[in-house]
């Protein structure tokens, strides 16, 4: 309360809570963007980049949220995902892979996403994206791929997903078998790269967010892939995949 009339006294308006408006006093919530909203509130972040949301904000009927910073950036259009796709080819070329083909890509739901899932262990959790991959690619034919991605996503993380899940799609049509941590590790090798090519605000706290990841597979298992790919894998991801089956095989 001090800091308050203080504040006031000297001529600063006191700062507001994001969420209902009234002035901040005591113990708040911030969150990774330094926006202020009061303890009582039940904060729901933006799905996309995490910001706190507001009751204005678009709320999905499967509970996640876009906020206002985001809403205006989400992919939607065809357009929207040849834009998306078109450079993250391109970061892949720039390191040596190349993808069998144009790979389909259909923006779905979440309704539709949990049912192509079909996975009683999400416990409802949405996914942002899924590789459907089919057929054997032996004696001259071709597998199949088609890469579905979660709707309302910013164009920043949803080509990070999409880079995952196209990293997925290479590995499938390369019949690469490794142990889970490194084949995700190497998926999410793809999101780093693309979050640190767009070198934007928001990519650069998806990349941090990566790098600081507790997870052991999708934290540490892309922490030890990023080490082969920086060191022995001389920022190759064809040759980095190399390294790590010739170290990691599975009969």
């Amino acid at each position: 309360m001090l800091d308050k009339i203080q504040s006031l006294i000297k001529g600063v308006a006191p700062e507001r809570c994001v969420i209902c408006g009234k002035p901040l006093v005591g113990t708040y919530r911030v969150d990774k963007w330094g926006q202020r909203a009061c303890v009582e509130h039940n904060v729901v972040p933006c799905s996309s980049c995490g910001r706190m949301s507001r009751p204005e904000d678009t709320h999905l009927p499967d509970g996640r949220t876009v906020c206002s910073f985001c809403i205006g950036k989400t992919v939607r259009k065809a357009e929207h995902i040849e834009w998306v796709y078109s450079r993250v080819v391109e970061i892949f070329e720039r390191n040596f892979l190349t993808l069998p083909g144009k790979i389909p890509v259909e923006i779905v739901d979440a309704q539709r996403m949990l049912s192509l899932y079909n996975n009683p262990a999400l416990n409802g959790a949405i996914p942002s994206g899924l590789t459907v991959s089919g057929g054997s690619g032996f004696f001259g034919s071709k597998m199949s791929h088609k890469v579905y991605m979660i709707d309302n996503l910013h164009k920043v993380i949803f080509g990070g997903v999409l880079a995952h899940e196209l990293l997925h799609v290479w590995q499938n049509d390369h019949h690469i078998k490794l142990p889970n941590a490194l084949c995700e590790g190497f998926c999410n090798l793809g999101t780093y790269l693309f979050y640190t090519y767009l070198d934007n605000e928001l990519s650069q706290k998806h990349a941090e967010l990566m790098l600081a990841n507790p997870d052991p597979i999708y934290g540490e298992g892309f922490r030890q892939v990023k080490a082969v790919f920086e060191d022995e894998g001389c920022r190759n991801l064809e040759k980095t995949v190399e390294i790590l089956v010739k170290q990691n095989r599975i009969l």
